[in-house]
């Protein structure tokens, strides 16, 4: 028997190459908390769109307590949408509809995917039959 295949008989290879069941879990704790907090943001939406000071508050509120319940310091856990969704909270706190709407569609704009857009530039095609015999010895033509 050859060291390399008494080497492999003693040393013990996984059962499995699946995910960790913590990873899983936690996949779907955030894929239950993103469901719920949807609806949640929806109505605050509709609350701040009519005007509705008072059931905007409570909307914010309900995402607040929906956070907590999932061990989250706030709904929004990347960094810009806690800013925004703050700026909400401390808007509706001074009755500042205006500025809540503001702050509002500020959080809504980190969501929306804007179109890519090319930082480059393709060169101008060449024309060959532009270029006369004396400027070919100036011209790279990579095929």
């Amino acid at each position: 028997m050859s060291a390399i295949s008494s080497l492999s008989s003693t040393v013990s290879q996984p059962l499995s190459t699946t995910t960790p069941v913590t990873t899983n879990s936690k996949s779907a704790a955030w894929q239950e908390f993103v469901s719920q907090r949807r609806p949640e943001v929806q109505q605050l939406k509709d609350a701040l769109q009519s005007g509705d000071l008072a059931a905007a508050q409570k909307d914010y509120n309900s995402l607040v307590a929906l956070g907590n319940k999932f061990n989250e310091s706030n709904p929004f856990p990347r960094a810009d949408r806690a800013l925004d969704f703050n700026a909400i909270g401390g808007a509706l706190q001074n009755g500042d509809l205006a500025g809540a709407q503001q702050a509002f569609a500020a959080l809504h704009s980190t969501f929306v995917q804007r179109p890519a857009t090319s930082q480059t530039t393709s060169p101008a095609p060449v024309n060959l039959s532009d270029v006369s015999a004396s400027d070919a010895k100036a011209v790279n033509v990579i095929a």
